[in-house]
């Protein structure tokens, strides 16, 4: 069996989760608990926590894994609440009447969009709709998080019919510069993007992870095995069985050549240094080498 590392690290409403392998497994441990107060103790509860990203970071595995707490409920889609204004707009009660139902007072619920993290506007909705939101970020090396997130729009594309242009093509211009605002590049700088979540947010000192949502740990090893056939982690869940993620996750990524990853990793570098000093932690395993 092939074990992946996660290191984990955050701040009293932020939570950073450094993924060092593209297949990986979130061996939740610790204490997780809800530090909310909410006017309904049963029915479906507005969520006291958010995975705002990143995309193609490993959020939904990170999800995932999380549902096997018995003491954590999640929303299985991406309800797009504080990015998308047509959402938005349907009100705070829709996005309850989008929650698991649970008649338990101390279940922590989770809900899972990854175009937070980038939003202009959801910092300031989340901040608004609970100052004590608990937000969990997950990031990976973004060389490797670019080429993913190509890979996915280049599926997307092709499933409907459209051109799609080579992976050097889209990451550099005609002059041979990084594209910065191409949508696969610029959500793979993080401090830009964490920066606003910041000035809503602000970060204190970094804690233990078992800190963070402070419930009894129910999630052990055994729960998860690596699937060889998939290349990644599925887990047991204690009710439904067996479960592994869909079939968009672990695809074979583009392949890129050493020299692109090595401009791309030198662009990157500045970013990931700014966003070491935001952060008020250097993640030395940021920049991988996995091609």
């Amino acid at each position: 069996m092939h074990f992946a590392t996660l290191h984990v690290y955050l701040t009293n409403r932020l939570l950073f989760c450094v993924l060092a392998l593209t297949t990986f497994v979130y061996l939740l441990s610790g204490r997780l608990a809800p530090t909310f107060s909410r006017g309904q103790l049963a029915g479906r509860r507005l969520p006291s926590c958010l995975i705002i990203g990143a995309r193609k970071g490993g959020t939904r595995a990170m999800l995932q894994f999380l549902s096997l707490h018995p003491k954590i409920r999640i929303v299985p889609q991406e309800l797009h609440y504080f990015d998308d204004n047509a959402t938005y707009n349907k009100g705070i009660e829709w996005y309850r009447s989008q929650m698991p139902f649970t008649d338990q007072p101390d279940v922590v619920v989770v809900e899972k969009t990854p175009a937070y993290f980038v939003s202009a506007v959801a910092p300031e909705r989340v901040r608004l709709l609970d100052p004590s939101m608990k937000l969990i970020l997950v990031v990976r090396d973004p060389v490797i998080r670019t080429v993913s997130d190509y890979t996915q729009v280049m599926h997307s594309k092709l499933s409907k019919g459209k051109p799609v242009a080579g992976f050097e093509r889209s990451v550099f211009d005609s002059a041979g510069m990084v594209r910065a605002c191409y949508k696969p590049i610029l959500n793979s700088l993080y401090v830009i993007h964490l920066k606003r979540w910041l000035a809503y947010f602000p970060a204190s000192q970094l804690q233990a992870a078992e800190r963070f949502l402070q419930l009894e740990p129910k999630i052990s090893a055994d729960q998860l095995y690596f699937n060889r056939t998939k290349g990644f982690y599925c887990y047991h869940h204690p009710l439904q069985g067996n479960i592994c993620l869909g079939n968009t996750k672990g695809r074979l990524h583009v392949k890129i050549s050493p020299s692109t990853r090595a401009r791309l990793k030198t662009f990157f570098h500045k970013y990931n240094q700014l966003f070491y000093a935001c952060a008020n932690r250097t993640f030395t395993c940021l920049l991988l080498h996995e091609y």
